[in-house]
């Protein structure tokens, strides 16, 4: 009786198809998560401040004059600061107003309309308001439409500021 020959088994190469792959992946991630990577550092806002400064600015009888004031997008922490003092007439007194964009166009056509700040008639202000983060188009409004014959001249210093 002959005895059967034998065969020598061959490595297994299934393994090795299943090891390469996985130590292809481990090497690529290796390579892109490396530890001493430095972290991003925070974008830090810079304040940023428009000025009216207008000594003389001239309001006609039964009229108003206005400043456009420009939020840009991203904007945060808003503000309008002003001060101003109105001479002319025997009552020397104005109005000041501030509108969105929206609302100053309904104003504009008599419509009625959303006031953010309204001083009344006065001879002089200040306030300081805060205005809604983001973008954003507002007007600063002088009215003399309550005197029929006196203009005013109005003197105005203002800041509009946020960060950005």
């Amino acid at each position: 009786m002959v005895a059967p020959a034998r065969v020598r088994a061959k490595p297994k190469r299934k393994a090795l198809w299943i090891l390469l792959p996985i130590g292809l992946l481990v090497v690529y991630w290796l390579a892109n998560h490396r530890t001493d990577a430095q972290p991003s550092q925070p974008v830090t806002k810079q304040k940023r401040i428009q000025t009216i400064s207008n000594p003389a600015l001239l309001v006609k009888a039964t009229g108003n004059s206005h400043f456009k004031l420009e939020v840009p997008s991203g904007a945060d922490n808003v503000h309008l600061r002003a001060n101003f003092i109105a001479r002319g007439g025997t009552d020397d007194n104005i109005e000041a107003w501030v509108f969105s964009d929206e609302e100053f166009m309904n104003w504009q056509n008599g419509q009625s309309a959303e006031i953010i700040y309204s001083s009344g008639k006065v001879t002089a202000g200040k306030f300081d308001i805060n205005l809604p983060s983001d973008s954003g188009t507002y007007y600063l409004v002088f009215d003399n439409t309550s005197s029929l014959f006196t203009q005013k001249t109005v003197r105005v210093n203002a800041s509009l500021s946020y960060y950005q």
